[in-house]
């Protein structure tokens, strides 16, 4: 492999076995762990060299990928973060170079050089990162990296030319809310200047207030007026979360923009039939689930965007009315529209997109909502227009196909192989 400077780099690394690692007292444990820092550190360095050099070449267009980025996760089948965060890098040292040299020696951890990369991203003071290169750098080097990134911090505000002067203004420029899915459940995460958030802070506290006088209520009528708080139904928590979904919901219903129009709340939730079928007669009659782990490539029961949901919950919610059902054959087919269709649409479509959270092409990660639903076979070559024949593919890569001559087709486990022109594939580096 090649390093930051274009030499070659040997990571010359024994890697301990199974066995041998209990072999090693306290000192050999710790030797060994730097060891293997030092190696992952210079591989990193090497693998953000790779990747500015695809920059450069803008070698990711050869296959169509949409960004440098894409390039990294479909050649490495790593995450999204951390294809973004070794592109980041990638462009920081161009301009640093002690720390690229100092990064290719293994001198430097790759966290702290994200974090050098985070400040040169920055578009109000990134450019004057040069300067301070040496001792930022020594930083990194010499300091425990929570106290690194407190000198990153200080550097941040002092390289801010509208300095501490502009802190609300600069929260208030950079507002944000989002919401992430980790693990089994939903995050909200919002950030906001003081004046938006006290009066986000007054309505919040309003719902939270009317959703203690329910408990109140309830436990009231339970126990009488000497009820105690231990009585309660809820926890404070778990109000906090009913009163924020309250909000929610308040919002929808009074409508979106200038001219409110109320807005539908629909969840679509996609479930094999088999799993649905079970569980429905679990629910009427007791009798217990039988689902093997092994067919999980035939099982699904989740969200439009892919994300797993407790079958009993989505075959109770399925008898909401803001609760649709998508549910699936064993070949994993929705429904038929014919053949005489150009595009897709109406229900057809939505069940294609809540079947395929993603567009299918490799390396890509646009969101269904976001993409169209494409014929595997070209409808001007006799293709249908029907869910056998459909896979969702972002504007990009549905154009790109037709223009470079790239082909798709559905395999018998219900999986897309991308075909090249010159007839080979593309395929995640694991893939057999």
């Amino acid at each position: 492999m090649f390093d930051n400077m274009g030499a070659m780099v040997t990571v010359a690394l024994e890697l301990p076995t199974e066995e041998t690692w209990s072999l090693l007292d306290g000192s050999g444990l710790d030797a060994k762990l730097h060891e293997l820092e030092v190696a992952a550190r210079r591989i990193e360095a090497a693998m953000v060299a790779a990747t500015a050099e695809c920059q450069r070449r803008a070698h990711h267009r050869t296959d169509g990928h949409r960004s440098v980025a894409s390039w990294v996760m479909a050649t490495t089948n790593c995450a999204p973060g951390e294809a973004r965060a070794r592109v980041q890098s990638a462009q920081a040292l161009r301009s640093l170079p002690q720390v690229r040299t100092e990064f290719s020696a293994g001198h430097v951890g790759v966290a702290q050089v994200r974090e050098l990369a985070r400040l040169a991203a920055n578009p109000r003071c990134g450019d004057q990162l040069a300067g301070s290169e040496a001792i930022l750098l020594a930083a990194a080097r010499q300091l425990e990296y929570r106290d690194f990134t407190t000198v990153t911090g200080r550097w941040l505000q002092l390289a801010d030319a509208d300095g501490a002067h502009r802190a609300h203004d600069d929260v208030h420029e950079h507002r944000n809310a989002r919401l992430a899915h980790v693990g089994h459940e939903f995050r909200f995460e919002t950030s906001h200047g003081i004046l938006q958030g006290d009066a986000m802070r007054a309505v919040f506290d309003a719902f939270c207030d009317a959703e203690f006088a329910r408990d109140h209520a309830w436990a009231t009528e339970q126990y009488g007026p000497g009820a105690t708080a231990d009585q309660l139904p809820r926890t404070a928590p778990q109000r906090r979360a009913d009163a924020f979904f309250a909000m929610v919901c308040a919002a929808a219903a009074h409508g979106a923009g200038h001219d409110p129009i109320p807005v539908e709340v629909t969840t679509s939730l996609v479930m094999d039939l088999d799993q649905f079928e079970q569980y429905t007669r679990s629910e009427l009659d007791g009798t217990p689930p039988t689902i093997d782990p092994s067919q999980v490539r035939s099982r699904r029961c989740e969200t439009i965007d892919g994300i797993p949901v407790d079958p009993r919950q989505a075959v109770a919610a399925t008898f909401l009315g803001r609760i649709r059902r998508v549910v699936l054959g064993s070949t994993g087919v929705v429904v038929n529209a014919g053949h005489t269709r150009r595009l897709f649409n109406g229900a057809l479509r939505d069940a294609i997109l809540a079947t395929d959270p993603t567009c299918g092409w490799l390396g890509c990660h646009l969101r269904a909502h976001l993409a169209q639903v494409d014929h595997l076979r070209p409808h001007a070559h006799g293709g249908p227009t029907d869910a056998a024949n459909a896979k969702t593919t972002c504007r990009h890569h549905n154009l790109f196909k037709q223009r470079a001559g790239y082909g798709t087709t559905r395999n018998r486990d219900g999986t897309i192989t991308i075909h090249r022109p010159d007839g080979t594939t593309l395929h995640p580096p694991d893939a057999a």
